[in-house]
């Protein structure tokens, strides 16, 4: 799979946090400002709508009670002083003193008796209750009471403007605090954000400072607890970056110093050759410097692979690999090893097919194989097992050599380590073993030792998944 147009994207840059929060509290707090104000707006508009409309009906109601009182005194005499005395009572109302906008029509026994000035038209043809009136320019909210015998009626009126503009004023004296306090608010909030955000600040600015080798784990003391999983998988994350470089550092210097014998073995046999005029010393000589560069190839190839399958980013796939068939090619490979020291090496194929990379199989197996070659004695036996069991896939490798002591088996896989069985045999490099692990670790798989052959020897046994069965990778890429 080729990721090259994913990492060819340019990634999208991400504001500031304290920027976001800003604009994320600011705008919040303005939304549920202009909410209020919404919600202030319609309730005083219900409210003055209300109150204005009892004010209409409390003065209709006593204007009315009025003239009924000025109609009892008054039977006897005539229509004019019937008006006189109803608009001296009504004009005396608090009511209509106070709402100056409020203006009427009273009618007395089908005549009207007064009216306001600039009565508008039209208000005196509303039926009883409540209605509105409009001439294009200037609306009006009528209500039309009248007395139980329907001898007296009055129509009240009122301009909707005035009712808009004491709305205007109950609004402003409610929302202008809080447009003043807006501005304010606004400060606090950025003041807020500013301080709550010091310590991410901090920890940048901690971060900022260290070097390439300053691996040691963040504090999580003046970190805030909303960020504490964040500092904790940095911590991981420098955890295993510290782990990584202190094994490239080991790998280092073990391969300096594994090195440093060969090529002085080099050094010294190819003086001792250069100094003698025997061609016998010169063909022992150059024997021994190509068996030292050998040796520096083979390190060399050994570290360089370690290195690879070290690397996270692997980009090998897996394809089908049938091990039965990989064991044959390597038998044929390390057969004259197997032929110079009177070795059986045999093969037991049950039939195995695992999803891997050929080439790091085939190194595996060579590997194990000639481990088992080099520390077997004469005469010895080696025997490869190849078995599936159910979802997994067995590799057996055992010899009847010398064998591993348990208190050994896990040093074994160590890098640069070598038993003493190995290094009394002078041969291997200390590498073996480990590539062999990283191999099957990159697999999916297990690796153990057993007993060997005879109950002697070493047995080494490595189950991957197979090819056919339920478990294994769940990609095409070695993980």
């Amino acid at each position: 799979m080729n990721n090259g147009t994913s990492l060819n994207k340019r990634p999208r840059r991400v504001g500031s946090l304290s920027r976001r929060l800003l604009l994320l509290l600011i705008g919040g707090v303005s939304l549920c400002w202009l909410l209020a104000g919404a919600l202030t707006y319609h309730l005083m508009l219900r409210q003055v709508n209300r109150l204005s409309d009892e004010d209409m009906i409390d003065f209709g109601a006593a204007a009315l009670r009025l003239v009924d009182i000025a109609d009892d005194d008054d039977q006897a005499n005539s229509l004019g002083d019937l008006i006189t005395r109803s608009r001296k009572a009504i004009e005396g109302l608090p009511l209509l003193k106070r709402e100056s906008a409020l203006g009427y029509s009273l009618w007395y026994k089908g005549q009207r008796l007064f009216s306001t000035p600039d009565l508008p038209m039209g208000v005196e043809a509303q039926g009883a209750g409540f209605s509105e009136v409009s001439d294009g320019e200037r609306n009006w909210r009528v209500l039309q009471l009248s007395t139980s015998d329907h001898n007296a009626r009055i129509w009240i009126f009122e301009n909707l403007r005035h009712r808009s503009h004491t709305l205007h004023q109950l609004l402003l004296s409610a929302l202008f605090p809080l447009i003043l306090a807006l501005p304010l608010l606004a400060l606090l909030v950025w003041l807020g954000v500013s301080r709550g955000l010091a310590p991410l600040r901090s920890l940048t600015a901690q971060i900022h400072l260290r070097n390439a080798t300053s691996l040691h784990p963040l504090a999580l003391s003046n970190a805030p607890v909303e960020v504490h999983s964040l500092v904790n998988e940095l911590n991981l994350l420098l955890e295993r970056l510290n782990i990584a470089m202190e094994a490239e550092r080991r790998l280092t210097s073990d391969a300096a110093h594994e090195i440093r014998t060969p090529l002085a073995s080099l050094r010294t046999h190819a003086q001792v050759a250069l100094r003698s005029a025997d061609p016998a010393v010169h063909a022992h000589g150059l024997q021994q410097v190509s068996r030292s560069v050998e040796r520096i190839s083979t390190l060399m190839e050994q570290i360089l692979l370690l290195a690879r399958l070290d690397n996270e980013e692997l980009h090998e796939n897996f394809d089908r690999v049938d091990l039965g068939l990989l064991s044959e090619e390597t038998i044929a490979d390390l057969a004259p090893q197997a032929i110079d020291k009177h070795i059986e090496l045999t093969l037991e194929n049950q039939g195995a097919v695992v999803m891997g990379v050929p080439v790091w199989l085939g190194i595996m197996l060579g590997n194990l194989v000639g481990n088992a070659l080099r520390y077997t004695p004469e005469g010895g036996r080696v025997e490869i097992r190849l078995s599936t069991d159910g979802p997994r896939v067995d590799l057996w490798v055992r010899d009847s050599g010398p064998g591993v002591a348990p208190s050994e088996h896990a040093a074994i896989f160590t890098r640069f380590y070598r038993s003493p069985n190995a290094a009394a045999a002078g041969g291997g490099s200390g590498l073996g073993l480990p590539i062999v692990k990283r191999i099957v670790e990159i697999h999916h798989g297990q690796i153990s030792l057993h007993p060997g052959l005879d109950g002697q020897g070493l047995g080494v046994r490595v189950e991957l998944p197979s090819a056919d069965g339920s478990t294994g990778p769940s990609n095409d890429k070695p993980g």
